[in-house]
């Protein structure tokens, strides 16, 4: 997964979380009015009653989801981030077995160069008998030739 992915998957967590919260804080009333009451009591306005236990629970488990989706988060961004770890270091080592195998294929490419540039640049020292002798053998079947022709225009 590429980081522009990454990064988009975890802003849309953000996002999604952030909007349950502010969707949350705007259906609260402003006017909103809190007293503890006693047994036999009269409520001193209109409204819905929890017991303590009640209202310990609801904050309770306000806390644990506020909590859990915090650590999904984190899980999710701990994977995300050790998937491109992997990824970065597959591609470090592909491309450290790149650069080796280009070294070893120009150090054999500059071993074969040196060796062809000592067979250009060896003196051979049979190079004047093979041009003496080119011409020698020339020479002989010249004349031979001229003897061969003049023998012929004779008979």
């Amino acid at each position: 997964m590429s980081l522009k992915k990454t990064i988009a998957i975890l802003i849309s967590i953000l996002f999604i979380s952030s909007s349950v919260i502010a969707n949350a804080q705007t259906t609260t009333s402003t006017n909103a009015k809190f007293t503890f009451l006693n047994k036999g009591d009269v409520a001193p306005f209109k409204g819905t009653l929890f017991s303590v236990e009640a209202t310990a629970k609801m904050l309770a488990d306000k806390e644990r989801e506020k909590q859990e989706c915090e650590l999904k988060i984190q899980y999710e961004t701990d994977k995300l981030s050790a998937k491109c770890k992997r990824d970065a270091d597959l591609l470090q080592s592909e491309l450290d077995i790149e650069k080796k195998k280009y070294h070893i294929i120009v150090a054999a490419q500059d071993e074969e160069i040196g060796r062809l540039q000592k067979i250009a640049t060896k003196s051979n020292d049979y190079d004047i008998l093979w041009f003496g002798g080119g011409i020698a053998i020339g020479m002989i079947t010249s004349i031979a030739i001229f003897f061969a022709a003049s023998e012929i225009v004779k008979k």
